[in-house]
């Protein structure tokens, strides 16, 4: 099982490792392809619930102290194979979490040794962050640009008080979205680069407003002798807006924070509560790293802070699924369990918490899928422009309008023969698929009746 599983964890590494490759090779192919390898012989239930025990053990001593492992935990443990254990500490990111803890160690003596490299490998990545944080705070403070850095080191600070607590991550900056071009042209000037297949190439042409008012972000990169430097530039929170703070609103609020003689401003803790509730609820709560953020964030701001956060149905079903994984009994208030979308944000979660690491869902690619998806979507927010901009994002996607190979960009009729085209190859992967999958079926039934044929 090793060779498959070490397979699988390359293929994603390199399929998430670059966003045009969706569009390029077929981000979905090669995760349909290789689920059943990661599924079934790593991420188990088994595993995942063992991997959940240990978080909620490390969350309950940090809230109540030196407690002891729970009855049993032990031997919940030792009944989950450790390749599999560790595969789903690692496709939930925990680390640097799970390391931090003496008690984890004495309860996984054969892991721990492990931990420790991966931790470090993450605290080092966490480093590196930390470095380029402060030197993107700085380059937007000498520009006189309002711009917070959201998630990343200003989270782990305002969590755990330690700039390595949440490991890697990309940059992920929040500027003005009237000021979009400039901060462009900002990191431009830093030798970052933007990468075609985000927004047209001339932000103030028409189908880049219109990718403007319909997206959040876009990527950039910087490549040097070291590896690259990723920003994810954001000039909203989400698509779905609604129940998210304005830029505008974020930075009336905002929190200073300080570290190595930089200032660096970040979203405020109930904003930031928010922001991961809708973040998790985006992804479908398939990563427990998220929800330990918002656990820590909810026992920060207390329930006199939190009560009237419940109305956001992203806030309700995130702190539903959080409370249901670590035992948050602050996030209580927040959410009723008998309510039908909390069930189902609950039976969404546990199954997304499976699957590999930013999949969709099990199986090819389908249009039942993608309207799943995107009515999903529509249920974050109550606002009418909002359902709006979603049902607009997935029709007439804003990367479309650009080419992704040449970086040119593309008008109406360009962007109708790529999507067109898009739909085909996807269409194709799904048919290639379903007859592979047919092909091996008739050759496993075959194989019975040859027998029995040189037998007679």
């Amino acid at each position: 099982m090793g060779a498959p599983v070490q397979l699988k964890s390359s293929v994603m590494r390199l399929a998430t490792s670059h966003p045009l490759v969706e569009e390029l090779i077929g981000l979905s192919f090669i995760v349909n392809t290789f689920a059943a390898v990661w599924v079934y012989t790593v991420l188990t239930p088994a595993a995942l619930e063992a991997t959940k025990a240990l978080v909620r053990l490390v969350l309950q001593r940090e809230r109540e102290g030196n407690l002891d492992a729970p009855a049993g935990l032990r031997q919940q443990l030792d009944a989950v194979p450790k390749e599999a254990l560790l595969a789903a500490i690692r496709r939930h990111r925990l680390e640097c979490l799970l390391h931090g803890e003496p008690l984890v160690a004495s309860l996984l003596p054969e892991l721990a040794a492990t931990l420790q490299v991966l931790a470090r490998q993450d605290a080092m990545a966490a480093l590196a962050l930390t470095s380029l944080t402060r030197e993107m705070a700085a380059l937007f403070e000498q520009a006189a640009m309002p711009m917070l850095v959201i998630k990343g080191i200003p989270l782990a600070l305002q969590t755990t008080g330690s700039l390595t607590s949440r490991g890697r991550g990309d940059l992920d900056l929040l500027v003005d979205p009237k000021q979009l071009p400039a901060a462009v042209a900002l990191l431009e000037s830093s030798a970052f680069r933007r990468l075609p297949g985000y927004l047209p190439r001339d932000l103030n042409s028409f189908w880049a407003r219109y990718g403007r008012w319909a997206g959040y972000e876009l990527s950039m990169v910087r490549e040097g002798e070291g590896a690259p430097q990723w920003i994810d530039l954001h000039w909203a929170l989400s698509n779905v807006r609604g129940p998210l703070p304005s830029f505008g609103l974020a930075w009336q609020f905002r929190e200073l924070l300080e570290f190595s003689g930089q200032s660096v401003l970040t979203l405020s803790r109930a904003h930031a509560f928010q922001h991961a509730c809708a973040h998790a609820a985006k992804d479908q709560w398939m990563c427990l790293r998220n929800l330990i953020d918002i656990e820590r964030l909810g026992r920060q701001l207390g329930s006199s802070a939190l009560i009237n956060m419940g109305r956001d149905v992203t806030v309700c079903w995130s702190s539903a699924v959080t409370h249901r994984v670590v035992e948050a009994d602050d996030l209580c208030i927040l959410f009723k369990a008998n309510r039908r979308g909390t069930r189902k944000a609950l039976q969404r979660a546990s199954q997304a918490q499976l699957w590999p690491w930013r999949c969709e869902g099990m199986g090819p690619w389908t249009p039942g899928r993608w309207l799943s998806t995107v009515w999903r979507l529509l249920a974050f927010s109550r606002s009418p422009q909002d359902w709006l901009r979603t049902l607009c994002y997935y029709i007439l996607l804003p990367a479309a309008f650009v080419d992704p190979l040449s970086g040119e960009d593309r008008g109406f009729r360009g962007f109708v023969s790529a999507r067109v085209g898009r739909l085909r190859n996807r269409l194709g992967e799904r048919n290639s698929l379903n007859q592979a999958t047919n092909a091996s079926l008739l050759g496993a039934d075959s194989k019975p009746k040859e027998v029995a044929a040189r037998l007679g």
